[in-house]
C-alpha cells in the first residue's frame, strides 16, 4: 500500500474540484437566502463574499447580532461535517471523529438582522465583508449573486 506522501495530486484537478465546490456552495447560499431566514455565512456568500472569508466572519457577525439584541429565527440543526459518522472497530477511541459529526444548532437570520449589525458601526478588517456591510448600512442592496 502506498503511503500518502507518494500519492501525487494533479493541481489542475484539485483546482477544478475547488471551483466546483465553491460554485455549489454559492448556489446553495443564494437559494437559502432567497427562501427566507438563512445562516450568516449564507448571507455573506450571497452578498458576494468568498465562501472561505464568509465562514471566517460568520461567527463574529452572529455574535454582534446577538449583542444588538437581535433574536435568530427558527433555529435549525445541521451536521457539523458530512461523512461517515460511525466509529470503526479499529478506532473506537476516536471521540474527536464522533464529535465532528454531531448535530449542532444553526441560527437563522433575516437580511434586516444582518443590516442591524452593519448599523452598529462594526467594520471588519476584510475589505469584502466591510464592503458588504457598508452597502447594507446605506440601504443599498449588496452586490447579490444571481442564482445559477
Amino acid at each position: 500500500m502506498a503511503s500518502a506522501r507518494t500519492h501525487k495530486v494533479d493541481p489542475r484537478r484539485a483546482a477544478l474540484r475547488d471551483r466546483a465546490r465553491t460554485a455549489r456552495e454559492i448556489r446553495a447560499a443564494v437559494k437559502a437566502v432567497n427562501a427566507g431566514p438563512a445562516a450568516t455565512s449564507a448571507h455573506l456568500i450571497a452578498g458576494g463574499v468568498t465562501p472561505l472569508v464568509a465562514h471566517n466572519y460568520a461567527a463574529t457577525i452572529t455574535k454582534k447580532a446577538k449583542a444588538a439584541d437581535r433574536i435568530p429565527g427558527a433555529g435549525t440543526t445541521t451536521k457539523k461535517r458530512k461523512g461517515k459518522k460511525g466509529l470503526t472497530v479499529a478506532r473506537t477511541g476516536d471521540l474527536a471523529r464522533k464529535k465532528r459529526h454531531r448535530v449542532v444548532p444553526a441560527a437563522l437570520w433575516t437580511r434586516e438582522d444582518i443590516r442591524a449589525v452593519a448599523l452598529t458601526g462594526y467594520r471588519p478588517k476584510n475589505d469584502e465583508v466591510a464592503a458588504f456591510l457598508a452597502a447594507l448600512a446605506l440601504g443599498r442592496p449588496a452586490p447579490a449573486r444571481a442564482a445559477a
